[in-house]
């Protein structure tokens, strides 16, 4: 066991001492005893390793990193204690050059077999390096020869720099990935540690500092917890290994489970605003956002626990966070180390100047300035992680409606008289009894604010209040019920003094430690996590999509629905330059090319393509002079032409493919390829789809343009979701205060005028009441489509348009509903949805993780179903 004696004296002077094994326990008894907690130890990992592959968390670096932390605590563990840092210093720097790098397996093997040259080989370890080179770089500067002002000025001026760099880093595309990772690493801790060398409270070292920076697990975690670095040193190995080693094991098995229950939540909980409907629903959705904080909860627990794997023997970082009785209590367990970071470097240094001007006065200064700082940083931070600082009102006035809390609760206890007692006072059942019904009342308060915190905008927010204002009584019932439930778990164990990340000895620290219970719990927890998807899909069939949408780092429907609004957005010129949420994990200029694709218009239709135009949306894309993106027709039929129309949104335009494999043009060549009917010598469909067109704006693009090319056919796609693009069109004409064409205007006068809408509302309120009245505009729209078709002499067909993912698990109950709709209307009606059921993996069918347009296989798979139900509806029989 390893203990440093951490004094005020001068750095070089601070020493270490390794207390040897007693003589007396280095039996052959204590040695297999040894031998098998250690193997127990290395099983459980192992185990956990393989639960964190089988359920993908988080990403694949973490998958790897966990290998690598496997294989590197083996020999951790086997080396002798005086090279146990200085190797856990290597490991670190090796995952940081392997992960930046995305330095994986396949690196290797391609480089070994030749068919990646070495200059390929040593590009993947630029992205690492330069980050290793820079971070020595900065440590170096705290450690001149100089005077400590200085040297703090040096280190501000290389930050500033940095941070210039960090905001145009598309200027070194090769190291672009490194950035967040650099900042993640250093831009916090670069103050704990100039703060902890100035005052000397802790050893320095090259393998400290290289061990502190580039914490092992940090290369997979932009958002890691901040580490104190006295807090750092203290714990390393500051007790026997058994214990360190379980707890971590415990930690890193209880990350695991709260990232499933992320998860859960994030899949199947009523996160979408726009599609709340009861007060109930808004209850659901206010603890979802709140419980969404299970990620980084669990992502810490994680994070920690593998550093204890390595000795450190940190202290965890949240503590029953949800029990809490009181905003103060609150901020001390929710991100320990944050709280302690900021009282650390802000709160204590203000307080104690302050202290002159009286006990509250000081309080209250050094708590609002706390804040402020807290704030300012997470702006900070997230400029490292986006690229962008984070300055607006709602982030803003979040941190000071908390602060005041915080505040008002601080001055309470501060104030209160408390009666003294020599000996602990006995808990009496009122007492419990208080505390739950005060975690209860935090509980329900900072789920209303966690909610504020989380909804884009406050129209947003005003909307969820909106859903909210007519509950009935059962619902009352149930959300009093969840709070009973708050109420009686904080009764039970609600009382709680873990309040730092110093470690310092508590009652539940002191506690005897019991292994191989605890052991037994991971090792079983893991397994079951292993064996029980399987069994529960082969018992139940129908769980097998719920398990799959557990699986991987997917969308849920509230940010599909989000990206879709986003790029809705983008169609608006006048809105492009707020829009955001598209570029998130999409490469630089990704959708920048709809600027110019897309153009607005001041009628009822909004949107169109601008025509004779190419640019990049997801891949290269092109108009023709027709404003379609297809190949070039004329506007008059050819004779013995046999002439389609097809209307749909983007994934029918074929955004993120090549021109000529959009399923419209692979159906086109196949026709003229069979030439089914011996009356037409060609065949033509034209691709009048705009991406995000509504139901409506379809409908009178075929009206004001399509029938103007005299089709013989017009094919109407719609999918699972054009609800919201349509309600979107809608809200926005009503927004804008655009008028309906005449034969338009009766409905949705009488809709409007139902749902109690006007154009004055927030347009996210406008889609949450309209949410009703879908299937009675659904209706309408076919009933008019089939109408205006047949009198012309034209034959009208709808496809029902399957996603490529089910992101938000609704799409057969849609389905059934949509074309339910259509063959009320008289229409006949093409289903899609078997195309893709060959496909095992339905992500494969997706652009990319952040474009979830239709893939060039999906396109083949929906020409092939299309042609096959298509030839018969138009021309009977192929001959």
């Amino acid at each position: 066991m390893l203990t440093k004696t951490l004094t005020s004296e001068p750095v070089g002077e601070i020493k270490a001492v390794v207390v040897e094994p007693s003589v007396a326990r280095c039996t052959p008894r204590s040695r297999f005893a040894a031998l098998a907690t250690f193997l127990a130890i290395v099983a459980q990992f192992g185990l956990i390793v393989m639960v964190v592959g089988y359920w993908q968390l988080e990403s694949l670096p973490l998958a790897r990193l966990m290998a690598l932390a496997f294989a590197g605590f083996v020999i951790h563990h086997l080396l002798p204690v005086r090279f146990r840092l200085p190797f856990f210093a290597m490991l670190s720097l090796v995952a940081v050059i392997t992960g930046v790098g995305h330095f994986g397996p396949n690196i290797w093997r391609s480089w070994l077999i030749g068919k990646m040259t070495t200059t390929g080989f040593l590009y993947h370890l630029l992205p690492g390096s330069t980050l290793i080179g820079i971070g020595l770089g900065l440590i170096g500067l705290c450690h001149l020869p100089i005077r400590f002002a200085a040297r703090v000025g040096l280190v501000a001026v290389a930050g500033a720099g940095l941070a210039f760099l960090r905001g145009h880093s598309q200027w070194f595309p090769d190291v672009s990935e490194m950035w967040v990772i650099l900042g993640s690493m250093f831009m916090f801790r670069l103050m704990i540690y100039l703060y902890d060398l100035k005052h000397r409270t802790a050893p320095f070292s090259l393998a400290h500092a290289v061990s502190y920076f580039f914490l092992l697990p940090n290369v997979c975690f932009p958002l890691f917890p901040v580490v104190d670095y006295k807090t750092f040193c203290s714990t390393y190995y500051n007790e026997d290994w058994p214990p360190i080693y379980q707890t971590g094991l415990k930690w890193i098995f209880r990350g695991v489970i709260q990232l499933l229950l992320y998860r859960i939540i994030y899949q199947f909980a009523p996160l979408d605003v726009y599609k709340l409907t009861s007060a109930l629903d808004v209850a659901g959705c206010m603890l979802g956002m709140y419980l969404l904080y299970l990620r980084i909860s669990g992502t810490f627990h994680l994070i920690v626990g593998l550093l204890h794997m390595f000795g450190f023997n940190l202290p965890e970082t949240h503590h029953l966070y949800l029990l809490a009785s009181s905003f103060t209590d609150f901020w001390r367990r929710i991100n320990i180390y944050w709280k302690d970071f900021v009282m650390k470097l802000f709160f204590y240094p203000m307080h104690f100047k302050l202290r002159r001007m009286g006990t509250v006065w000081a309080l209250s200064l050094a708590t609002l300035g706390t804040f402020l700082a807290t704030w300012l940083l997470h702006s900070w931070q997230w400029f490292w992680i986006r690229g962008m600082p984070l300055f607006n009102w709602k982030d803003f006035s979040f941190w000071m409606i908390l602060a005041v809390l915080v505040l008002v609760t601080a001055i309470y206890e501060t104030t209160r008289v408390r009666k003294r007692t020599l000996t602990p006072s006995r808990v009496t059942l009122r007492q419990r009894l208080i505390l739950g019904l005060q975690a209860a009342g935090v509980f329900s308060l900072m789920c209303i604010l966690w909610a504020y915190w989380s909804c884009q905008s406050w129209a947003e927010f005003e909307t969820l209040i909106d859903a909210a204002s007519r509950p009935t009584f059962r619902e009352m019932m149930i959300v009093l019920g969840t709070l009973l439930l708050v109420c009686v778990c904080a009764m039970l164990w609600g009382r709680s003094s873990r309040e730092t990340s110093e470690g310092r000895s508590t009652p539940a620290t002191r506690a005897p430690f019991h292994f191989w219970p605890s052991a037994a719990t991971v090792a079983i927890g893991a397994l079951c996590l292993l064996i029980l998807p399987s069994i529960a899909t082969r018992v139940i069939p129908r769980l097998k999509p719920v398990i799959a949408r557990l699986h991987g780092d997917t969308l849920n429907a509230r940010d599909m629905a989000q990206q879709r609004r986003g790029y809705y957005e983008e169609l608006d010129v006048g809105g492009m330059d707020n829009w955001q949420w598209g570029e998130a994990g999409a490469p630089e200029g990704w959708g920048k090319g709809r600027k110019v694709f897309y153009r607005q218009r001041s009628d009822f239709m909004l949107t169109d393509i601008n025509p004779s135009v190419s640019t990049f949306v997801g891949g290269p894309i092109r108009s023709n002079s027709l404003g379609m993106r297809d190949r070039e027709y004329a506007t008059i039929k050819p004779p013995n032409t046999y002439r389609i129309v097809l209307l749909g949104s983007s994934h029918d335009l074929g955004s993120g493919v090549k021109e000529d494999e959009t399923y419209e043009n692979l159906v086109e060549d196949h026709l003229n390829h069979e030439l089914p009917d011996s009356r037409y010598s060609r065949y033509e469909i034209l691709n009048m789809s705009v991406g995000m067109s509504g139901l409506f704006q379809r409908l009178l693009r075929l009206e004001q343009q399509g029938f103007q090319f005299k089709p013989d056919a017009v094919i109407l796609s719609v999918a699972a979701g054009d609800e919201q693009f349509l309600f979107r069109h809608l809200s926005r004409a009503l927004s804008l205060g655009i008028e309906p064409p005449p034969d338009y205007r009766q409905i949705l006068e009488r809709v409007t005028r139902s749902a109690g809408i006007n154009g004055k509302m927030p347009e996210v309120m406008i889609e949450r009441r309209l949410q009703p009245y879908g299937d009675k505009l659904y209706e309408w729209a076919f009933q008019r489509f089939a109408q205006q078709c047949k009198q012309r002499g034209i034959h009208p067909l709808v496809i029902y348009r399957p996603a490529p993912v089910d992101f938000q698990g609704v799409e057969r109950v849609d389905r059934s509903e949509v074309i339910r709709l259509a063959r009320a209307a008289g229409l006949e009606v093409i289903d899609l949805s078997p195309a893709f059921d060959s496909v095992t993996d339905r992500n494969t069918l997706i652009i990319a993780k952040w474009d979830h347009h239709t893939t060039a296989r999906g396109h083949r798979l929906l020409a092939d179903k299309l042609y096959e139900r298509l030839v018969p509806l138009l021309f009977g029989s192929p001959h």
